[in-house]
Formats: C-alpha cells, sequence, structure tokens
C-alpha cells in the first residue's frame, strides 16, 4: 500500500545524495519515491497535501535529469509539475517561479516555443509589483524573474526584447543592491543567486547591444559589468535576426506591406521604456492584425527563407498567446475568423525543413491551436488544414509526458 511518509522520507535521502553530487543515485531513489508518491495520488487523488509533496519531487528530480543531461525528462517533469502546481491554486510567486523553471528546461530541451511562452507567463504572475520602487514588496523577486526570462528570451524569442529584459533587470538589480547591499534587497533572495543574475543581464544586455551596433549602450553595460564584477567580460554574440529586421527582409521583399505596423509592433530596445515582456511589447489587441498582416508573409517565406518565416511567425504565436491570456476580447468573440489564420501561420512552419525537438513544440502548439479550434467551433476535424496539422502532430508527437 502507497505510503506518503515513506514517500516523503525516499524523497529526502534522493536529496541528499543530488546534493553530494550523486544525481545519477539521486535518480534512482527519486524514481523509488515517485512511484509512491502516484501510488498514493491513484487512492486519493485530491489530496493537496500529497500534491504538493509530488510537485516538490518533481522540481528535485528534474534537476537531477538536467545534472546528468537528460533534458528531456527534466522539460517533462517540470512540466508536470507545473501543471500541478497551477491545480494546487498556490500563490503567483510560487506559480511564476515554477512556470520560470519550466522555460529554462524548455531551452535546454530545444522546445524553445514553450520556453519564451512560459517565461512571458511567468512575469504576467508578478505584473502587481511596482518596478520602480526597490522597497516595494517583491520588487527583488520581480528583477531576478525578468533577469531569467532575458535569459530565455535570448535564446527562444526576439534578441530585442531579450535585450530590453536584460536592460531592466540590471537596472532593478542594481538599484536593489544600492537600496539594500546587505541582503541584496528587501525580500531576503539570496546573495549568490541574485549576484549571478545580475551578472549575466550585463554580460547578455552587452553583447546583445554590440551585436546590433549600438555601441554607446554597450559600453555602458560593459563597464557597469566591469564596476560590479571586475574581470567579467561580456561573451561575443552573433548578429542576431530580429523580429524588426526579419520583418523589414520581408518588407523588401515583396512579401509584407505595413511599415507602420512595424514601428508599433517592435519598439526601440534602447529606450528605457523598452518592453521587458512579449506582454508589453505592444497593445494587446494588435496581435490579430499583426496575425492577418504575417500570415501571408510567413507562407511565402517558409520554403525559401525559413530562418526569417520562424522569426516572424513565433513572434507573432508568442504574442498571440499572450494576447489570448491576457483576455483580449477581440481575439475571444472573433476566434472563428482569428483561430483558423493562426493555425495556417503555424502550419507553414511545417514546410521550413526544421527538425529536432523544435518540431515537437510545433506539434505541442498545433495540438493545442486545434483543440481550441474545435472547443470555440472555429474548425472542424474534416477540414483540410486541420486535418493536415493533426497528421504532423501524430508524426512528431504532442510533447512529453509522463
Amino acid at each position: 500500500m502507497p505510503n506518503r511518509r515513506h514517500a516523503r522520507r525516499t524523497h529526502r535521502d534522493a536529496v541528499k545524495l543530488a546534493a553530494a553530487g550523486n544525481h545519477q543515485g539521486a535518480l534512482a531513489v527519486y524514481a523509488h519515491a515517485e512511484g509512491e508518491f502516484r501510488g498514493c495520488l491513484a487512492v486519493h487523488p485530491e489530496d493537496r497535501s500529497t500534491r504538493s509533496d509530488f510537485a516538490e519531487l518533481l522540481a528535485d528530480l528534474a534537476a537531477s535529469h538536467a545534472a546528468v543531461g537528460e533534458v528531456a525528462e527534466a522539460y517533462a517533469a517540470q512540466r508536470e509539475r507545473v501543471a500541478i502546481t497551477a491545480g494546487l491554486d498556490a500563490g503567483p510567486v510560487e506559480r511564476a517561479a515554477a512556470r520560470l523553471d519550466l522555460a529554462e528546461a524548455a531551452v535546454g530541451a530545444g522546445r524553445l516555443m514553450t520556453a519564451a511562452t512560459e517565461a512571458d507567463a511567468a512575469l504576467g504572475l508578478l505584473d502587481d509589483v511596482d518596478p520602480s520602487d526597490p522597497g516595494s514588496p517583491g520588487f527583488t523577486i520581480l528583477a531576478d524573474a525578468i533577469a531569467r526570462a532575458a535569459r530565455v528570451f535570448a535564446r527562444a524569442a526576439d534578441p530585442d526584447l531579450a535585450v530590453g529584459a536584460a536592460d531592466q533587470a540590471a537596472r532593478m538589480l542594481i538599484a536593489a543592491r544600492q537600496a539594500d547591499p546587505g541582503g541584496f534587497g528587501a525580500d531576503g533572495v539570496g546573495l549568490d543567486g541574485t549576484a549571478g543574475l545580475l551578472r549575466d543581464s550585463l554580460r547578455l544586455a552587452a553583447a546583445l547591444h554590440a551585436a546590433a551596433g549600438r555601441t554607446s549602450h554597450a559600453k555602458g553595460a560593459a563597464d557597469l559589468l566591469e564596476r560590479h564584477f571586475p574581470g567579467v567580460r561580456p561573451p561575443a554574440a552573433p548578429i542576431p535576426l530580429t523580429f524588426r529586421a526579419a520583418l523589414e527582409t520581408a518588407m523588401r521583399m515583396g512579401a509584407f506591406f505595413d511599415a507602420r505596423l512595424i514601428e508599433r509592433l517592435c519598439p526601440d530596445p534602447a529606450g528605457h521604456d523598452a518592453p521587458a515582456t512579449i506582454s508589453a511589447r505592444c497593445d494587446p489587441g494588435l496581435a490579430a492584425v499583426a496575425l492577418h498582416t504575417a500570415e501571408p508573409a510567413v507562407d511565402v517565406l517558409s520554403a525559401t527563407h525559413p530562418n526569417l518565416a520562424w522569426r516572424i511567425a513565433t513572434e507573432v504565436h508568442y504574442l498571440l498567446t499572450a494576447a489570448d491570456r491576457l483576455g483580449e476580447r477581440n481575439l475571444h468573440l472573433n476566434f472563428r475568423d482569428h483561430g483558423p489564420a493562426w493555425l495556417a501561420m503555424l502550419m507553414a512552419l511545417t514546410a521550413t525543413g526544421k527538425q529536432g525537438p523544435i518540431m515537437g513544440d510545433l506539434a505541442t502548439a498545433l495540438a493545442e491551436l486545434c483543440d481550441r479550434l474545435r472547443t470555440r467551433h472555429a474548425a472542424a476535424d474534416h477540414e483540410p488544414l486541420v486535418m493536415a496539422a493533426n497528421r504532423f502532430i501524430a508524426a512528431h508527437g504532442a510533447g512529453p509526458s509522463r
């Protein structure tokens, strides 16, 4: 008979092994604890204490999987943890931390679309925090979250968004250090972790500004890096493909036609008010406008210029996901018009020749969208586009499960 007390004791034993660096041994013990917890939940599926303990186990399990290079298993564990945490009605800080952990695991597993949307959703959970007052509750927690999101965006989203997040995180973390040099913020966040995030934010900001040719901004970030972390240097970064650059290139090629929309979708990444989140880059109502303008361009570019198609389609997808999460009225009420175009834009990416985990991530996004189309009566299963999407989902899988 499964025993919760025994499961918790086994979990603690695994944690000790992981803390000593024996992650392979820890994984074997975690497996026993996981089996016990699953057995307990099979008998009492709604037991909140057991579900909370199990979510904690999944977080530790994911860390050990990641430590031994089992990135897909780490991602699957974090994904299940987020689902459990959401069902527990946990507080926003706990839910944001879980979603950021999932975003980082998704980057490691090559699930870049999930990574970007989860990082943005995590920051949205902290939108009640005042980002301008270092003494406000949650200030350093938000600064840390933005810094973590910046690292995710640098891998999974528009580099201009990543540099905006890195700049804001660095400003906030420096302000937190000045306000409370002993504790590095009013929230009791550990010095080592927060200091590391400040270092990473300054390195990322300096590298991305330099790659984009913004030499004065790059020098400013590099000078701050040297001041706070003597001897640490920013990395070299390749010239990034930004959302703005992709749209402007598509426009020169005759595949995109709205220069004014580019300005509205792509604010100055070096400005003091540069958006640090996908949700903040434009009015949510622009997401549907961007979709109908960008979808034909993605379709034209997918076969001949796959990188352009991926940058445009994923950034618009991220905007749509954020707008939908925020309850954007037009997107909801007119989903019968917007949903099929959204599906068509993502389906165009299946013709780009990409391989690897990103295709599984695309299958996950398509599966979620097809389900929404069905439940909102926006498209039927027999329609050709939906049938093609379902074939792709069947071929590539809709994501890992445990």
